[in-house]
């Protein structure tokens, strides 16, 4: 056997984050390897960084000959994080799904279609991407990270970034939705289709847009306008604007149409509309219970009111008042519809208020009668004392406060001279009108006429 000495032997991983060292024993006569020339070798490999000289001593020793041993580690990179994007508001991937109740039930007219947002609030936050941390391999060299990729704020129409670029905010009141990958805000919500069991009950703080029917049994409201293609059956209409009907409002049972402004529809039938300023009727309103704060007017060639009850505070005008058969039709003009709900309401409480004050009072002179100072009382009796003038104070106050309100209302009642019904055809008997107080109820027809208020009575005058 022919004499060969000891020698070294180094593996470096591929990726250069570990290295080994194997020792091969000499064969015959041959000199074993020691560790001056194991670490010559590892020099020669440039194995500087995470070397563990201990280990190396460990490889030569006899008996770990022909094992591999670690020797030295490197330090690995950490790759840099992407950056994120969290949706602050429900607009990802969101199906329409019965929202739950207040009674934990699932409500099949609430599908969260809309996603209604306030102008300056948050709807997405950018996180940062994360800078990677640089490695070292064995050799020394550094090891240079991934960086993490950065992505943009998904900004769409009625957003804006804040100064860091880390959120994105609302400009105006509307509906968020996301599309093409970027957030916008509307100002207007268009349903194409009906309000029914596929979209669930609509709720918008801005206007609406129905190319379709709102169903019976749904609703829909808007902090602006709403205009409705179709018609609106025995829903719930609400809006603090306008409203449009292309078509007409028709319920078979209870239906609620109510806009701070004014209302305009084809045609209205067996319903209850409400409106702060105009309600406008192209052909006919039958058999509902209508509410203006200035005028209802019927204006098509039909043109006419028959059934219910009309309210306006200055004009009820139509061709045609009640029908042939007498019908009972109800119209009043001259207050505003709702000083009237306002003055019944006072008058109610003013009467319950008048009755507690008399109450209190006839207790409180009881006491004084009794001739007992407050002093003199149990504790008990001191707090009931004190609990009872406090009410009295307090119940007095809104007494007062509510017979200034009556007077100030009387005063515009006392205002009925401009109001009007005018009847540009014919006024039917069972038509009955009132002007402010006064009343005056048409028991024959009466062609072309037009009815105000003259020194306290209702009148006719000519058109």
């Amino acid at each position: 056997m022919a004499d060969i000495d000891g020698m070294a032997k180094v593996y470096i991983e591929r990726d250069r984050l570990t290295a080994y060292l194997e020792v091969v024993p000499p064969s015959g006569e041959g000199e074993p390897c020691t560790f001056e020339k194991a670490m010559q070798l590892i020099q020669d490999y440039k194995i500087s960084y995470g070397l563990d000289e201990k280990m190396v001593r460990e490889a030569v020793r006899e008996e770990n000959w022909e094992k591999q041993f670690v020797i030295a580690r490197g330090k690995p990179a950490k790759d840099g994080e992407d950056a994120q994007l969290k949706f602050l508001v429900p607009i990802k991937d969101v199906r329409l799904i019965p929202q739950i109740n207040e009674k934990g039930q699932a409500d099949y007219y609430n599908l969260g279609l809309i996603h209604n947002v306030s102008r300056g609030q948050a709807l997405a936050e950018r996180i940062p991407p994360v800078e990677g941390i640089k490695g070292i391999d064995v050799t020394g060299k550094e090891i240079i990270p991934r960086s993490g990729r950065d992505i943009p704020l998904p900004r769409g129409k009625n957003t804006v970034a804040n100064e860091e670029n880390t959120l994105l905010f609302a400009v105006i009141d509307g509906h968020a939705k996301l599309q093409n990958g970027k957030i916008s805000v509307e100002p207007i919500f268009e349903l194409n289709g009906d309000v029914d069991f596929s979209s669930g009950n609509i709720d918008f703080v801005g206007n609406v847009i129905i190319h379709g029917n709102v169903t019976s049994g749904f609703s829909v409201k808007a902090g602006g306008d709403i205009e409705i293609m179709g018609f609106i059956e025995a829903a719930e209409v609400v809006a603090a604007g306008d409203i449009m009907v292309r078509g007409g409002i028709q319920a078979v049972a209870k239906n609620s149409v109510k806009a701070g402004g004014s209302i305009m529809a084809r045609f209205v039938e067996n319903s209850h509309l409400e409106a702060g300023k105009d309600i406008r009727v192209r052909e006919a309103v039958m058999q509902s219970n209508v509410r203006a704060g200035n005028s209802v007017i019927v204006s098509d060639r039909r043109a006419t009111i028959v059934g219910g009850l009309i309210q306006a505070s200055q004009l009820v005008e139509a061709k045609i008042l009640g029908s042939q058969l007498a019908t009972q039709t109800v119209i009043e003009v001259g207050v505003n519809p709702y000083y009237r709900e306002e003055y019944r309401i006072l008058m109610k409480q003013r009467t319950q208020q008048k009755k507690r004050l008399d109450t209190l009072n006839t207790n409180l002179k009881s006491l004084q009668r009794a001739g007992i100072s407050p002093q003199e009382m149990s504790s008990k009796k001191r707090m009931a004392l004190i609990k009872m003038l406090d009410e009295y104070k307090k119940v007095k106050q809104e007494y007062k406060e509510g017979e200034e309100r009556i007077l100030a209302l009387e005063e515009e009642f006392n205002k009925a001279k401009s109001a009007r019904v005018r009847a540009l055809e014919v006024a039917y008997p069972g038509v009955r009108i009132s002007i402010g107080s006064a009343i005056y109820i048409i028991n024959d027809p009466i062609k072309f006429s037009q009815f105000v208020l003259e020194e306290g009575e209702v009148k006719l005058a000519s058109l």
